[in-house]
């Protein structure tokens, strides 16, 4: 797996071994606890329909070509992964009951459940999930094509009907993490146009098949009668496109939905005003904040711009004022919790003067008088985008400008619907972009910063390039000694520090309102309330008599 654009740029929205401990917010202090609490008169009861919240709708239906967390929340449920992580984010049998990998690390021996079936009733075959990885090479996913870069085609088969042997040219430390990836009905996917026939369908192995999807509307998905793994104890989870926030927190309190996110600002104005049948929950998950800034922007390919314009980033007041502490600081491509962070390195300190001062010792100048500073011709201007609805970032981005303005910085304002957005960040098509991405189990910052690793096969949608990074990168991607390799993922940390493609910004709690009638909702360190199992299929819905 590889980062994906969270569910919500700035407002939010897989993983790592515990590191150094960063105390929560006075705000979230209290957050994350094992389960939603919830009295339910009864165990768990099976039928009932969810609905869930989608912030925009999804671009496809295809496993392989999704980029987007919206998209993964339904296809979760359309597939069982070759391996899933549990509670603990560790490796857990999914499609794949057991597996052996060789001691050279090259070699993984997947064993797949012979009763399990895809959603038109074929069998689950070795075949399909060697289908799958060789797809996804073949058509370059984003998602999950660089986890798969060394595969040995050649050897990679099907040993028998239900045992498929997948073969590395090297061994990669986490690669086991790789295979959270859907299988595949080769007899199905193999026809037609791949990147253009399966965006609005789905035959996948999980416990739910696809009823209907209206496009910017609604995406409705009942379970499977004949799905032979844990039965799910919901009938039916339909998933509304409900792009504005209070509107969605209001349909929660009407329930007229179940779950949604919850920006920090509306749950801070509502959080003593709850419907009594509403929960709001938070916790931190593996994912962070940033500004990208595209290198195809001559003046942010400068990196002494992209320092001064990271020392005009009030982090302090943003975390206070807009955050209302519910959010912690970022220093690079590593959360507070994961193992691969440096410790010492620290956020870059608000100073607007003293940026100005950089800017002008590197010849910047504002040689017109009209407050922006121009250097070779070029004035030092450009625009950020942000989706349209996120209000955390509307306020954001007008402190950051304001606080630009004065060090003679134009930065632009514009807006855009959240499929459009992802769409152009995803082309590397904009100049600056305010977003979130969401981490993976294994701390590979290869797919983002990587010069190799540009659109569109690649998600180093800025076009960063930095040849000692790069070496950097590959070493830990080969190293298997865990404290060499930890070291290494320090030496990124600080590279990443100083250099600023990204302006890392903050982490914040992510914050749920869910309808108390939804029983069995648990919490993941990491990962939240999504993304592991059973996570959500473990939900029941208490309905009223």
């Amino acid at each position: 797996m590889l980062q994906r654009l969270s569910a919500a740029a700035f407002v939010f929205l897989f993983l790592a071994c515990g590191g150094a401990k960063e105390s929560p917010s006075h705000a979230a202090a209290n957050a994350a606890p094992s389960a939603v609490p919830a009295a339910a008169s009864a165990g768990p009861r099976d039928g009932g329909r969810l609905t869930r919240r989608l912030e925009a709708d999804v671009n496809t239906l295809n496993f392989l070509l999704h980029t987007s967390d919206y998209e993964r929340y339904i296809l979760d449920y359309l597939y069982d992964p070759i391996l899933t992580v549990d509670a603990n984010v560790q490796p857990a049998p999914g499609a794949a009951k057991s597996w052996e990998v060789s001691p050279d690390g090259k070699t993984y021996t997947f064993h797949l459940d012979p009763n399990a079936t895809f959603s038109d009733g074929t069998r689950v075959t070795a075949k399909d999930l060697v289908f799958t990885l060789n797809k996804l090479l073949d058509e370059q996913s984003q998602q999950f094509a660089t986890w798969f870069e060394h595969l040995d085609r050649t050897q990679t088969r099907a040993a028998d009907e239900f045992t498929a042997v997948v073969v590395f040219k090297e061994a990669r430390p986490g690669q086991l993490f790789a295979f959270n990836i859907g299988i595949l009905p080769e007899h199905v996917y193999a026809k037609g146009n791949f990147k253009n026939d399966y965006n609005d369908t789905a035959v996948g192995n999980g416990p739910y098949r696809l009823v209907r999807r209206e496009k910017g509307t609604s995406i409705l998905l009942e379970r499977r009668d004949d799905y032979k793994g844990v039965r799910p104890h919901i009938a039916s989870i339909l998933f509304k496109v409900v792009n504005d926030n209070s509107v969605a927190l209001q349909a929660v309190q009407r329930g007229d939905v179940d779950e949604t996110r919850v920006p920090l600002d509306l749950w801070y104005l509502k959080k003593d005003s709850l419907a009594a049948d509403v929960n709001f929950q938070q916790t931190f998950r593996l994912a962070y904040n940033c500004i990208l800034w595209n290198e195809r922007s001559p003046a942010l390919a400068e990196k002494t711009v992209r320092r001064a314009l990271a020392m005009a980033y009030d982090r302090r007041r943003i975390i206070d004022s807009l955050y209302h502490g519910a959010a912690r600081a970022m220093t690079g491509p590593f959360t507070p919790d994961q193992w691969a962070r440096d410790p010492d390195v620290q956020p870059i300190a608000y100073d607007p003067a003293g940026a100005r001062r950089l800017l002008e010792a590197d010849g910047w100048r504002d040689a017109d008088g009209d407050g922006i500073l121009e250097k070779n011709g070029r004035k030092l201007s450009f625009e950020v985008v942000y989706p349209a609805g996120d209000t955390i970032g509307n306020s954001q981005s007008q402190i950051f400008q304001a606080a630009l303005k004065p060090i003679g910085v134009d930065m632009r304002i514009r807006t855009m619907d959240g499929a459009t957005f992802f769409d152009k960040v995803m082309r590397g098509d904009f100049e600056a972009a305010m977003m979130a991405w969401s981490l993976d189990p294994d701390p590979d910052v290869y797919p983002l910063f990587h010069s190799s690793q540009g659109p569109p096969g690649g998600m180093n949608v800025i076009r960063y390039r930095n040849a000692a990074l790069d070496g950097l990168i590959d070493r830990s991607r080969k190293e298997m000694d865990p404290q060499k390799r930890a070291d290494l993922f320090r030496q990124i940390h600080r590279a990443l520090a100083d250099d600023q493609p990204y302006l890392w910004t903050v982490q914040v709690a992510s914050t749920w309102a869910f309808r108390k009638r939804v029983h069995g909702v648990e919490s993941s360190k990491g990962m939240g309330f999504f993304f592991w199992q059973p996570g959500p299929r473990n939900w029941w819905i208490e309905e009223k008599e």
